[in-house]
């Protein structure tokens, strides 16, 4: 009977040292879980840019079987953000564009309402605004275009603009306004961390018809207006594409950096009415550089 008294009296022991453990591994494999639940980001991603939406651990319903609305959600579940292209031209209807500076010295109404019937949301910002552009204007934008800067841009403005363009958006950059020299050494301080500057020697004006047709922007390309602008210069160490050339130096440069590309052109009068009234190929220029720069596709392809 004693035997049987302390074997039993063992197992009671036993017993209760391990009720007493359980819970603590309870709590520890409780917290792990939690730590480990995969956290959604479909809503808004933390780079700049444009939302490539859910990520892959993510659980999405969808709620359309198209896209129609832009409301910054992946409502048919295809893996994109606000991909709506209700003329279906190919240019995403949702696009935030950023214009900075001025426009050149000529009339370009024609360009700015072609950008508003694409269903891009476009805005301004003239130089002269007060204070330095910051990270937070750039919030829901997707392509930010340099116009003519009437000033050059301060270290701030540019590690933002940098730092947009490697996070995934999109720059686009035009020169040649009045030969000053200015107008190719301002947007050169943007541009030099990206992947290419501008020189400041005027090149002929001739129109661009030496394409290379093997680069998306280049596709069905014949003649377009350049009338004393810059050659483009590629910076070494950078993924970069000359696209076309005037007299076999750069004026246009393709480049891809982070998760943006960034597209450089020599000259400002592809944004004028009076090109867009008499050059098909102009506008056909601006939808490839579209398709090519915003790496959301919407739509049918337009290259």
């Amino acid at each position: 009977m004693k035997r049987l008294f302390v074997l039993v009296a063992l197992l009671s022991a036993c017993s209760s040292a391990s009720d007493a453990t359980e819970p603590s591994t309870t709590a520890d494999s409780s917290v792990a879980d939690t730590a480990k639940a995969p956290i959604d980001t479909a809503v808004e991603d933390t780079g700049g840019g444009f939302d490539l939406g859910p990520s892959e651990a993510s659980t999405c319903v969808p709620t359309e079987t198209l896209e129609t609305k832009c409301n910054a959600i992946d409502d048919d579940c295809n893996g994109a953000v606000d991909d709506v292209d209700v003329g279906k031209d190919g240019i995403c209807d949702c696009l935030g564009l950023k214009i900075l500076g001025t426009s050149g010295s000529l009339a370009a109404s024609t360009f700015e309402a072609w950008l508003k019937a694409k269903g891009t949301t476009t805005t301004r910002r003239l130089d002269s605004a007060g204070g330095p552009l910051t990270a937070a204007e750039l919030a829901g934008i997707d392509i930010v275009i340099l116009d003519r800067l009437s000033r050059d841009y301060d270290k701030s403005e540019v590690d933002v603009l940098q730092a947009f363009v490697k996070e995934g958006g999109a720059l686009i950059s035009m020169t040649g306004y009045d030969h000053s020299g200015a107008d190719a050494t301002r947007p050169n301080g943007i541009l030099a961390g990206l992947g290419a500057t501008y020189d400041t020697t005027v090149r002929p004006n001739a129109p661009i018809t030496d394409w290379d047709k093997t680069h998306p922007i280049a596709k069905d390309m014949t003649s377009v207006t350049f009338a004393g602008g810059y050659a483009v210069t590629p910076i070494t160490g950078f993924t970069t594409a000359v696209v076309a050339r005037s007299s076999g130096s750069p004026v246009a440069v393709a480049i891809e950096i982070g998760k943006g590309r960034v597209f450089v052109w020599g000259d400002e009068w592809i944004e004028y009415d009076s090109e867009w009234a008499t050059i098909p190929a102009i506008p056909k220029l601006w939808a490839n550089i579209f398709g090519w720069v915003v790496q959301r596709r919407c739509g049918v392809k337009i290259f």
